[in-house]
C-alpha cells in the first residue's frame, strides 16, 4: 500500500506515451520487459536505465533513486554501469551513482544506469522506482545541471514499475493455476 502511496504521488510528473513523451524517464526492466517470472529460488538480474532524455546529446554525471519491492526474495548484488563510485543500498537508503570524472552518455537513446541482481523465493509482487530519501527524483546532466527522472506511463499506469510474476502495469503474462483436492490428484495416478 505505502508503495503504491508513493507511485501515486509520482503521477504528476511522468512520462507521458505520445508522440512527444515528457522527458528524463527511468525504466526497469528484465531482457527488454517490465515483467518477469523466474522460477523459485532463481537468480534474476533488474536494469535501471534512463531514456527519453529531453536534450539530443544528454549525459549523466550523478544519479539518485530507491526501490521498493514488494515482490519475495532478496537483492543478491547492485553494480553501478556508470563507471564511477556509488553509496547506499537500492531498496533501504537510496542508491547514489555517479559516473567519475567522464560523462556517461546516451548509447542508442539509453543510458545504462546500473543492474540489481535478486534471488526470487515465489511470492509474487512489484520492483518500483521511488525518489532517494535525502535527493528525490535528481540527477546531475554533463552540463552538472540538476535536472530530475520521471516513471514513463503506459495506459495511464506508471511503466517504470516491474512486474515479478506478478501483472505489471503493461500487463504480463501469468501462468493460469487450477485449484484441485489432494484426492483428485490422488485418482489421477489409480
Amino acid at each position: 500500500m505505502r508503495a503504491l502511496a508513493i507511485a501515486l504521488l509520482l503521477l504528476p510528473a511522468v512520462c507521458l506515451a505520445n508522440p512527444v513523451p515528457m522527458q528524463d524517464c527511468l525504466y526497469l526492466d528484465v531482457g527488454g520487459s517490465n515483467c518477469s517470472c523466474p522460477g523459485a529460488s532463481q537468480p534474476f538480474t533488474v536494469s535501471v536505465t534512463m531514456r527519453d532524455l529531453n536534450q539530443a546529446e544528454a549525459g549523466i554525471m550523478g544519479f539518485a533513486f530507491r526501490l521498493d519491492r514488494t515482490f519475495g526474495g532478496f537483492k543478491l548484488s547492485q553494480t553501478n554501469l556508470l563507471g564511477g563510485l556509488d553509496f547506499g543500498d537500492v531498496e533501504t537508503d537510496g542508491w547514489v551513482l555517479s559516473s567519475g570524472a567522464d560523462c556517461a552518455e546516451p548509447v542508442g537513446g539509453v543510458i545504462y544506469v546500473g543492474e540489481i541482481e535478486y534471488l526470487y523465493l515465489g511470492t509474487p509482487g512489484t520492483l518500483t522506482p521511488v525518489g532517494h530519501p535525502v535527493d528525490g527524483t535528481a540527477f546531475v546532466d554533463c552540463d552538472n545541471e540538476l535536472r530530475y527522472w520521471n516513471l514513463p506511463e503506459w495506459d495511464s499506469l506508471p511503466g517504470g514499475i516491474l512486474g515479478v510474476c506478478d501483472i505489471p502495469p503493461e500487463g504480463c503474462a501469468t501462468v493460469p493455476v487450477e485449484t484441485t483436492t489432494w484426492g483428485a490428484v490422488k485418482a489421477l495416478y489409480r
